[in-house]
C-alpha cells in the first residue's frame, strides 16, 4: 500500500482470509435456512467497501504523518471491528438463543441486531484474530496491550454495529454498508481518545 506499508497489506490480507473463511463456515447449512450472503455466501461489493472504508482513509491521513500517533493500530482496530461483525454473524447465526440486543427479547436468528452467546464468542475471535496479527507484525512478538486494545476496540466496534442494526438498519434507516462503516468509524475514534 502506497498510504502504509507492506506490513498494512498483510494485515489487511489476514482480515479478508478470515473474513472469507468465516463466510464459507458451514454454508451449505446457511443456504439451507437462507440465511447465507448473497446467493453462494458472497458479500454485496456496497459492503465491501464500506467495511474497507475506514481503513483506507486511516491509511491515507498515515501519510500526512501528522503528530506520534499510532495510526497503524487504529488501522487494525478498524480491520477487528469489522472481522468482529463478520465472525459474530457468520456463526452467530448458528446459536438458536438469539436476543434483540436493544431489549434482549428473543428473536430468530439472522435478524440485524441479534446478539447470542456463540456470536459474541465469534465476535471476540474475530477481533482477536486481527489483534494477535497486528502485535506479531508491528511487533514482532505477542505483546498483550496492543492485543488487547485491538481486540476489544474491535469488540466494541462489533456492539455498536449491532445497535445501529436493531434501531436503523431494521427500519431500512441505514444500509448494512453503512452500519459497518459508522460502528467501524466509532471503535477507531475511541481508539484515538485512548491514545490522547
Amino acid at each position: 500500500m502506497i498510504a502504509g506499508s507492506l506490513l498494512w497489506l498483510i494485515l489487511m490480507l489476514i482480515f479478508a482470509i478470515s473474513a472469507y473463511i468465516a463466510t464459507k463456515y458451514k454454508l451449505q447449512e446457511k443456504i439451507k435456512v437462507k440465511l447465507q450472503e448473497g446467493k453462494r455466501g458472497e458479500r454485496h461489493a456496497s459492503n465491501v467497501i464500506y467495511a474497507a472504508s475506514i481503513g483506507v482513509v486511516i491509511a491515507l491521513i498515515n501519510l500526512s504523518k501528522f503528530h506520534n500517533i499510532p495510526y497503524f493500530e487504529l488501522f487494525g482496530v478498524s480491520f477487528a471491528s469489522v472481522n468482529a461483525d463478520t465472525f459474530a454473524s457468520e456463526i452467530g447465526i448458528f446459536d438458536k438463543n438469539v436476543y434483540l440486543i436493544t431489549n434482549f427479547k428473543k428473536i430468530v436468528p439472522g435478524i440485524n441486531g441479534g446478539i447470542s452467546k456463540l456470536g459474541e464468542l465469534s465476535a471476540v475471535f474475530g477481533a482477536l484474530i486481527i489483534g494477535i496479527s497486528y502485535s506479531l507484525l508491528n511487533f514482532h512478538t505477542f505483546t498483550l496491550y496492543p492485543i488487547l486494545i485491538v481486540t476489544v476496540l474491535g469488540f466494541i466496534g462489533c456492539q455498536i454495529d449491532s445497535v445501529l442494526g436493531a434501531l436503523f438498519e431494521n427500519k431500512n434507516k441505514m444500509s448494512k454498508g453503512q452500519v459497518n462503516a459508522i460502528s467501524t468509524m466509532v471503535a477507531v475514534i475511541i481508539g484515538f481518545l485512548i491514545y490522547l
